[in-house]
């Protein structure tokens, strides 16, 4: 009895470690692919549905790719109609794990448990780069999964034989809500449809289960799967709630269509599994009972997707979005996805230079009209400027506990110094902006000329501006050398121009009060400059996943 109990559990945790394994090793493997076919889902939602199966048959987590596109809403990157649609193919994809699992005991796979597990350690030990190490996970995952599942296969006997168990499943799990309801808490528990329809089909094997029982549970694991999504959206905004609510919904409703008609839906599965495979083996029935379902109510539900978008935007209402947002794009559910978390960052990066042009802007126009008007909007970026960096910093120290690519391992810390630079940029803005203001209080006015000199080194600024946010979005040499240029240009424009203004305060055409708020001003712009240009370096360098070099 004791063998049999430490078997089950023995068994069952390499089951599920084997599909963990093996579902991180192939995400690390095709993260950044991930990250460029989830961003590029836009518009037709065919696309999404089938970007959904792709994806999810590559990672064989269903569960993973939904948490990914709840975060991709979340951070504003994916649409709701596209992450419904995502979804749809998300819970067909991860179907190829339980059929993988069919045809190894079909094929008698099981038996290379220990030669699989061998040449995939070999892949992650030997082998220094990231693509062989992660091929080797993979590959040591299905190993582990291909074991847990001779363990478990080992007690089938004893399980045969237990009057007490026996007595179980013929009188609780062969009830069809008992069957969903263990299906749900099992899914749930274990964060793994693919692991729990593993153990039903061992079970069908065993003819401790019949095909109907089997499929009752498989419909208990669809919904289990989206708990782990809805507990994600918990902490996300409302369109994060509402991605999750509709993966729970489309699985809940999908079983709640089937139902009446499961002893109709248990003989086609039967007919389709003789006249396709030319088997009446359970396991393979279970398999394709698990791959025809979600293709079956995926296909419902796409015609319907608007429909069912109305329903969600109904169930989960719209809340009131704070003023002053400090992040839009970076969001936890994207840590497991280094290449998507990355990504966001960058997009966060952008954002806040946006927000520093808007900063620098506003201080221009108030310093030529001698106002003071956009002060409250100075104080109130300046601040979510601040808390940005922080966050952003926090972020990246938290996405740096994961497995990290070398290339992910060196735009890491490009995006703490960018988020320091923009930081300090928002903060010599706000402090032009001080000046500002006490010049304006005090009704110190500036000559023509070095209103006409501060105007120039503000075009030069904002051109500047302007060709590092082209670089964040997508390098280009010649915006950088030109980011460069006018960095240098700054350099000397701001010495020539305080020369100048020597000049005019010598010959008495401006107060030495204003003159010393305009010297004080002049190096300001300049440090401005200088960060922009750290900045557009980063994008060369860092941000682009090259190590700068020394200099």
């Amino acid at each position: 009895m004791s063998q049999f109990i430490f078997g089950i559990f023995g068994g069952t945790a390499l089951l599920m470690y084997g599909v963990d394994l093996m579902g991180d090793g192939l995400e690390r493997m095709s993260g950044s692919m991930m990250k460029k076919f989830l961003q590029k889902v836009t518009g037709k939602l065919w696309k999404a549905f089938l970007v959904g199966i792709f994806l999810t048959a590559l990672v064989q987590s269903s569960t993973a790719i939904s948490v990914l596109s709840v975060g991709f809403v979340n951070s504003g990157i994916l649409e709701l109609p596209q992450a419904i649609g995502i979804i749809y193919g998300a819970n067909i994809g991860t179907t190829i794990t339980a059929q993988f699992m069919a045809l190894s005991f079909s094929f008698n796979l099981v038996k290379l448990a220990l030669p699989i597990i061998a040449a995939g350690f070999v892949l992650h030990t030997f082998f220094n780069q990231d693509k062989f190490k992660n091929i080797g996970q993979a590959v040591m995952g299905i190993g582990f999964m291909l074991l847990g599942l001779t363990i478990l296969n080992q007690g089938i006997p004893f399980m045969q034989e237990n009057a007490t168990i026996r007595g179980f499943f013929e009188h609780y799990a062969s009830n069809i809500f008992i069957g969903i309801l263990l299906g749900i808490v099992t899914t749930a528990l274990v964060h793994s449809s693919a692991a729990t329809v593993g153990i039903v089909m061992l079970l069908g094997s065993a003819g401790l289960l019949n095909l109907t029982s089997a499929i009752a549970l498989m419909f208990g694991d669809n919904i289990g799967t989206s708990v782990t999504a809805l507990l994600a959206s918990t902490r996300g905004n409302t369109n994060a709630k509402r991605t999750a609510w509709g993966h729970a919904l489309h699985n809940i409703i999908g079983v709640l269509l089937v139902l009446p008609f499961l002893p109709l839906f248990t003989r086609f599965i039967e007919y389709f599994t003789q006249v396709t495979q030319g088997s009446t083996d359970i396991q393979l029935q279970i398999a394709n009972s698990h791959t025809l379902f979600n293709i079956i109510v995926a296909l419902v539900f796409l015609p319907m997707n608007n429909y069912f978008v109305k329903l969600l935007t109904t169930i989960v209402k719209d809340r009131k979005a704070p003023q002053l947002q400090r992040e839009v794009y970076i969001d936890p559910l994207l840590l497991d996805t280094p290449s998507a978390a990355l990504d966001a960052a960058r997009k966060e990066v952008r954002r806040a230079l946006i927000t520093d042009g808007d900063m620098l802007k506003r201080t221009l126009e108030d310093l030529a009209a001698n106002g003071k008007d956009a002060a409250p909007l100075i104080r109130g970026n300046l601040s979510t400027m601040n808390h940005l960096q922080r966050d952003l910093t926090n972020y990246m120290v938290q996405l740096s506990q994961n497995a990290l690519t070398a290339q992910d391992s060196t735009m890491l810390p490009g995006i703490i110094k960018a988020a320091s630079y923009l930081e300090r940029i928002a903060e010599h803005t706000s402090h032009l902006y001080t000046l500002q203001i006490s010049r304006a209080e005090r009704e110190l006015l500036f000559t023509p000329e070095a209103l006409a000199e501060l105007k120039d080194l503000g075009k030069h600024l904002d051109e500047m501006i302007r060709l590092t946010r082209c670089n964040l979005e997508s390098y280009g040499e010649d915006c950088h050398n030109e980011v460069k240029t006018l960095d240098l240009a700054m350099d000397t424009l701001t010495a020539k121009y305080s020369e100048n203004h020597v000049r005019r305060l010598e010959n008495g055409q401006c107060s030495i009060e204003a003159s010393l708020i305009y010297l004080e001003m002049l190096p300001v712009m300049e440090r401005i400059g200088s960060y922009l240009y750290k900045i557009s370096r980063l994008c060369k360098y860092e941000l682009n996943g090259l190590p700068a070099p020394t200099t």
